[in-house]
């Protein structure tokens, strides 16, 4: 067997000599029959292959994954597994045939210290699996009881009986599989100590330690497979088929939208990085006319074989690796999680995974890109991408954009390679919203799946309120926190709550959910944030005070919950039942973090449509449940019962609210405490996406939906509604972009959050968020500009390329900062312009602004702002070739304003406790702005690079104290926009002392600061 320190190579030579034609990563191993089940020998460094259809157990060697030799059975070896001793290899035999045929199911007991001799027993009933436990007794799991085997005697004994269980019969139809033959697969935990199983209608579950057994009768609708199951290390949890369950045999979570076949597919559990290596085939399903045309045919097949690589607590997916076929059965894991071993198509498939990191992939190192047009610059846009391989290879591929006026340059490459993607905003300018397009990647060569990178293009007129914040991925619900300025967005894709500041906009925090998260709720104590997920039979409960997770809640029935709301004595919830039955309502109980199935609504059956909705009035009095069928509910905190139920629409979707004074919305209906519509809101042409009431006024957004379905690229629309007074609404002003609509399934939106302290709203938009200030539709009145000064000490000192900050009045109507790279050159609504040429943006708000000053700019300049409320004055300065200014913004404890000068000694700044000493070994970095122009030249608006590092064209000298300290390093530094950087190493000459000044030249400028030295 290969040592540790060079396996992976043998491996990886194996895995590219398939990926390098066929961009597909693993070895196929054909063993001339089909494969029922692997048991892995690392000791003898072999791997035995339980041929079902030949009646052999064939033995891989692992070092050169050949078949060597093989062993004979007396009948179809369904299942195999090795005695943790390594003596005995136990092979169940599947000879269940039917009259007036002889049945010869039976166990085999192989003795591998003894030349392979074996023992046969005959079995009544066809064996559906084998595991063994750390007590070295191997669980045998048959048709009709649960048997310990001890295989050093031979002796069995009987744990429990089974019933009502069926096995197939032999032979079985031509193209039949083993998985779906025997429908079985057993599997024990690394540790020895638990051992799960599933069959077509049984999971069970067995105890080694304690010997105690337990088993459920279950019914999956798709049937859960792959027929495989795989066990974590500890045995805490395990998957079977598409479910991750837990040792209750609830779904954690689960696969979405699995095709159910048994016979393609696999899983295994890697505890120690905490991932699940799976292929878990999605349902696509194709509709076929007849040539009559009096009818349609739907089949439903497999995708592309891929295996997906997910994290172990949500499924959330991480990687997809092209396989060069179908898996199709058991896998396992080498002890240290490098080679993956599973039953496929042709026998065996040999996957390095341990290797993976130095395969050939392609990858683009951001999600998003985001062009915001503005109406100062309308001029071609142009951004870069970062293409590389993470294994450092050099990996080919191609590029190309799905729609006009969005171009890349290079459209091929080979990695790494920075691609240049220009967007020309005349080409959008009648789609004054945002347009959504793509950029694909593909390479023959790379042995994953490149995932697209999403473009997003805002061509936003004055008119237009609102800065939008991107996120990527798939947003499918928002809730402003009720005590707090903090509000909360679900991001399905990732599986994920994200946590923002409403002070700044910024996220704070990540919080995992289960899989396909759905909707959230607050409770009434506003002490949790609950989460239900469409594939997971838990709702995830996290504590608002520390944004930790908290026990989750165990569906009762293992139901799936769709939506829910707090009111002030109970939490209900809209399920989708797991055994198949109609939708009902959950009252959820947070004290024994359980639920339970409502008997009835008042007086009205518990059954609700699949897509309905749930909202609470934020005083708790009731809950707001609407329906795709036009079905309305309303539950009544005092009386603890439903009171209202009717069904008044054909069809409902988009928006929903409840209100503390006894109104509701859905759709664009307002109806009364009997939910009954006593009126329309307008919504300026467009589909209603949210509501949200605040106190007696409402706030509609709407946006046009496009004729061929997805998302708006034309302006959303928000206007608010007096509520007290019919009829009673404001002007309907025009967002930065749309707000999310409805998708199939997914019909009801929420995508509005008046936050807690009324500075401003969020809504859910195509590219993230977009944040409106409390006043968005007053007049706004034009910008005024007071002061343009360096950002880093506010003097007048100003060169090319620096920051920048401009005071004034009414220069935004938010607060926003951005992390965008490069610098947009509008951000909420403010564009700033030297000479004419837009200036990268920072951070803006009504009294400050942070840019840098274009490289280009230098001499007697004019700087303009415009915004909605229309053009400042002209601000008329002068920029200098080179202005060093110290940014004085450290802090240390409780210190602020501190000179961002940091030792090398501890990297912390110097302070009068932390000292500059004049020792030989002593360097300092001093970080500030405009040293001006570089060598090579930076475009505005990106950041410092590191490799070459951008030098600044005129040398600054440093002294300390009246010394000269050796410059070792000037210019940008990497990865900043326009900040600058200053190496120096202190002379031992310099003199001590509390106050010792230090004095930065460059050119004709100047500037100085005093810091502490000591010996």
């Amino acid at each position: 067997m290969l040592s540790k320190s060079c396996w992976w190579k043998t491996a990886l030579a194996a895995s590219l000599s398939v990926a390098a034609w066929g961009g597909t990563f693993g070895q196929v191993v054909s063993i001339g029959g089909q494969a029922a089940d692997l048991a892995l020998d690392p000791t003898r460094g072999v791997l035995y292959i339980a041929n079902f259809t030949a009646n052999t157990i064939q033995v891989m060697t692992l070092g050169t994954n050949v078949i060597q030799t093989s062993i004979s059975v007396p009948a179809q070896p369904s299942a195999i597994a090795l005695s943790p001793d390594g003596r005995f290899l136990v092979v169940a035999s599947y000879g269940n045939a039917a009259a007036p045929a002889s049945s010869s199911n039976a166990l085999t007991i192989i003795d591998l210290t003894n030349n392979n001799q074996g023992l046969t027993f005959a079995f009544g009933s066809p064996p559906l699996g084998v595991a063994f436990g750390i007590d070295g007794l191997a669980l045998v799991v048959t048709t009709t009881d649960f048997l310990l085997l001890d295989p050093t005697s031979g002796t069995t004994q009987e744990l429990s009986t089974i019933s009502g269980l069926v096995a197939n019969t032999l032979p079985q139809p031509p193209a039949s599989f083993p998985t779906n033959i025997v429908a079985a697969s057993v599997a024990a935990s690394g540790d020895g100590t638990m051992i799960y199983g599933l069959g077509n209608t049984l999971v069970f579950g067995y105890n080694v330690t304690t010997q105690a057994l337990s088993a459920k009768l279950y019914t999956a609708s798709p049937p859960l497979g792959p027929r495989a199951v795989s066990v974590s290390q500890d045995g805490s949890y395990f998957t079977a088929g598409w479910a991750l369950k837990d040792p209750y045999f609830y779904n954690i979570s689960q696969f979405p939208n699995p095709s159910g076949s048994l016979n393609v597919g696999t899983t295994a559990i890697d505890s120690v990085h905490n991932v699940i290596y799976a292929q878990i085939p999605a349902a696509t399903t194709s509709t076929t006319t007849g040539t009559t045309g009096t009818g349609t045919t739907t089949t439903t097949t497999n995708g592309p074989p891929i295996l997906q690589i997910v994290a172990s607590d949500n499924l959330t997916v991480e990687n997809q690796i092209n396989l060069p076929e179908n898996f199709a059965g058991k896998s396992i894991l080498s002890s240290d999680g490098s080679v993956l071993y599973g039953i496929s198509d042709s026998g065996v498939m040999v996957l390095p995974v341990g290797a993976l990191s130095h395969a050939p992939e392609v990858t683009a190192t951001q999600q998003d890109l985001v062009f915001r047009g503005n109406f100062c610059d309308r001029s071609v846009a142009t951004q870069t991408l970062t293409v590389v391989d993470p294994g450092g290879n050099n990996t080919a591929f191609t590029i190309s954009s799905n729609v006009t006026g969005l171009n890349v340059s290079p459209a091929s490459g080979v990695t790494p390679a920075t691609i240049t993607v220009m967007v020309d905003p005349n080409a959008f300018a009648s789609q004054q919203g945002t347009v959504q397009a793509s950029l694909q990647i593909q390479s023959a060569q790379a042995v994953n799946v490149p995932q697209a990178v999403r473009v997003l293009i805002n061509s936003q007129q004055p008119a237009q309120r609102g800065a939008f914040i991107d996120i990527p991925g798939t947003l499918v619900d928002i809730l402003p926190d009720p005590a707090q300025d903090r509000f909360y967005i679900l991001r399905q894709d990732q599986n994920e709550v994200l946590v923002f500041d409403g002070t700044n906009n910024t996220q704070i925090a990540t919080l995992r959910t289960g899989n396909t998260p759905k909707g959230m709720a607050i409770t009434f104590d506003q002490q949790y944030l609950l989460v239900g997920s469409d594939n997971s039979q838990y709702v995830n409960v996290f504590a608002l005070a520390t944004l930790q997770p908290v026990q989750p809640v165990r569906m009762y029935n293992g139901d799936y919950v769709q939506s829910l709301a707090s009111a002030s004595n109970a939490i209900l919830a809209v399920t989708r039942d797991a055994l198949g039955g109609s939708p009902v309502v959950h009252s959820i109980d947070l004290t024994t973090n359980s639920s339970s199935i409502l008997p009835s609504l008042g007086v009205f059956q518990n059954q609700v449509n699949l897509n309905s909705v749930m909202v609470a009035s934020s005083n708790g009095a009731s809950i707001f449940m609407a329906g795709v069928d036009g079905s309305t509910w309303l539950y009544d905190a005092n009386s603890a019962t439903f009171t209202v139920s009717r069904k008044d629409f054909t069809a409902l979707s988009g928006a929903y609210a409840a209100s503390n004074f006894n109104q509701y919305v859905v759709e664009n209906y307002l109806l009364d405490s009997s939910l009954v519509s006593s009126g329309q809101l307008g919504t300026s042409g467009g589909s209603p996406s949210g509501f949200a009431f605040v106190d007696q006024n409402g706030y509609l957004t709407s946006a046009v939906a496009p004729s061929g379905g997805g998302q708006s690229t034309a302006p959303g629309t928000i206007t608010q509604f007096n509520l007290a007074s019919p009829g009673g609404a404001s002007l309907a002003t025009p967002m930065v972009e749309a707000p999310l609509l409805g998708t199939t399934g997914a019909m009801f939106t929420r995508t509005i959050a008046p936050l807690y302290g009324r500075n401003s709203i969020i809504n859910l938009t195509v590219s993230g968020f977009t944040v409106l200030p409390w006043s968005y539709a007053a007049a706004v009145a034009p910008p005024a500009i007071s002061s343009v000064v360096n950002a880093a000490d506010f003097t007048s000192g100003i060169a090319p390329g620096g920051l920048i900050s401009v005071f004034g009045t009414q220069l935004s109507p938010i607060n926003l900062a951005t992390s965008e790279i490069p610098l947009p050159t509008a951000l909420a609504n403010s564009c700033l312009t030297v000479n004419g040429a837009p200036v990268p943006i920072l951070f803006v708000s009504p009294n400050q602004i942070n840019a840098q000053m274009p490289f280009e700019a230098i001499g007697d300049v004019t700087v303009i702002l415009q915004t909605p409320g229309g053009t400042s004055n002209n601000y008329n300065l002068q920029v200098l070739s080179d202005a060093p200014s110290v940014f004085m913004s450290g802090t240390a404890g409780p210190q602020t304003d501190l000179p961002t000068i940091v030792r090398s000694d501890d990297n912390l700044l110097v302070t009068n406790s932390n000292p500059v000493h004049r020792d030989s070994n002593e360097y300092l970095v001093i970080y500030l702005t405009g040293l001006g122009q570089t060598n090579p030249a930076v475009a505005d608006g990106l950041p410092g690079p590191s490799t070459p590092l951008a030098i600044a064209v005129t040398a600054p000298t440093v002294t300390l104290g009246g010394v000269s300290l050796p410059v070792t390093y000037y210019g940008l530094a990497p990865g900043e926009v326009g900040v600058y950087q200053i190496n120096v190493k202190v002379a031992s000459s310099v003199p001590t002392g509390l106050s010792v000044p230090l004095v930065i030249s460059q050119g004709s400028y100047s500037t100085s600061l005093s810091l502490r030295v000591v010996q």
